[in-house]
């Protein structure tokens, strides 16, 4: 017997073993508070990107989370030593949402760290200023390829010659108002469409003045049918270390439960970032607040739940498994 088929054999006797560990550990462990809160700022989007779940998958009702609902996440934390950073980056396109800046405003106020995603379709001079001066402290604009026919064939309602010129204008006026926050990333999918383009990405991004790159590997997606998948692999990079490649591990738990939590826009905890259709039905933060629904009984069995992979949700996530995810360009740009 090879090494390898050695540790084929003991694999599932380990993976029994971690979770009758992961089994017994009591309810309490499962109420400590997160280290990342995504915050559905809004579950719409203008965009109709084809393997994206909003566009596919999603059957919750659409809204807008209000400031006030937003607070009882940030006031519970005034008093702890410990804050969790404040993710505006879940199943919508953010900016749609006017109170975005109040949101990044008070928790920067009150000491969180933030980061925000956007498609930037709708950034204005008026929102990158309320932005910047809100205090972001890193924020992913995005861009799926250097030609109208890669950005449009997937960010579907998109303009490429309009979303260049948006990235472009928010980075002049962090330039302007002479501050080194937020980084700016720059998040191209790769695809069919942009992989031939990543070198007129990468210098674009130079010149634009972003302080990094992040080249994301295309999935065809965990809510797509068969037929979807096949309609849609014409998306997939004809490149093969471009693609996303699972490493083969299979965990037996996924610590996301442990480390991150999801508020839904009218308040409902959430399990984690890959319930974007609200499957795991948790309390709601309006009574209590937000520590009070988190520490319940109810929400930390949930993930309990979760962390040992019991969801119908988990068996087709990927995330646990550590895929390859794409990779990072460090531009080292002065700001």
């Amino acid at each position: 017997m090879t090494a390898a088929e050695g540790s084929e054999v003991r694999a599932p006797w380990a993976s029994r073993a971690i979770r009758f560990f992961a089994q017994a550990l009591p309810l309490s462990y499962f109420k400590k508070p997160p280290t990342i809160i995504v915050v559905d700022v809004t579950n719409s989007c203008n965009l109709r990107c084809p393997v994206c779940p909003v566009t596919i998958a999603m059957t919750r009702k659409r809204g807008l989370m209000k400031i006030e609902v937003f607070k009882k996440i940030i006031d519970d934390f005034k008093s702890e030593r410990e804050k969790p950073a404040m993710y505006f980056n879940f199943s919508g396109e953010p900016t749609l949402n006017p109170a975005l800046p109040e949101f990044i405003a008070y928790s920067h106020e009150n000491g969180h760290e933030t980061f925000l995603s956007t498609n930037a379709t709708k950034l204005t001079v008026e929102m990158a200023e309320r932005l910047i001066l809100a205090g972001l402290g890193r924020v992913y604009l995005c861009m799926d390829g250097f030609s109208k026919e890669a950005q449009e064939s997937y960010r579907v309602n998109s303009d490429f010659e309009e979303v260049k010129a948006n990235i472009e204008m928010f980075l002049a006026t962090r330039r302007r108002l002479g501050v080194k926050n937020p980084k700016c990333v720059l998040q191209t999918l790769l695809t069919g469409y942009s992989e031939h383009q990543m070198d007129d990405i990468r210098a674009w991004a130079e010149s634009a003045g972003f302080d990094q790159i992040r080249f994301k590997t295309f999935s065809i997606g965990s809510y797509t049918s068969e037929e979807e998948k096949r309609d849609f692999s014409r998306f997939l990079p004809t490149k093969e270390e471009l693609r996303r490649h699972p490493t083969g591990i299979q965990r037996a738990t996924c610590t996301a439960p442990l480390h991150q939590t999801v508020v839904f826009w009218n308040g409902d905890l959430g399990l984690c970032c890959i319930d974007y259709d609200q499957m795991v039905q948790l309390p709601n933060i309006g009574a209590g607040g937000f520590l009070d629904a988190y520490r319940s009984d109810e929400a930390a069995r949930a993930r309990k739940k979760g962390y040992l992979k019991q969801f119908e949700i988990c068996k087709g996530c990927s995330y646990s498994n550590a895929e390859n995810m794409g990779m990072k360009i460090d531009l080292h740009q002065p700001v």
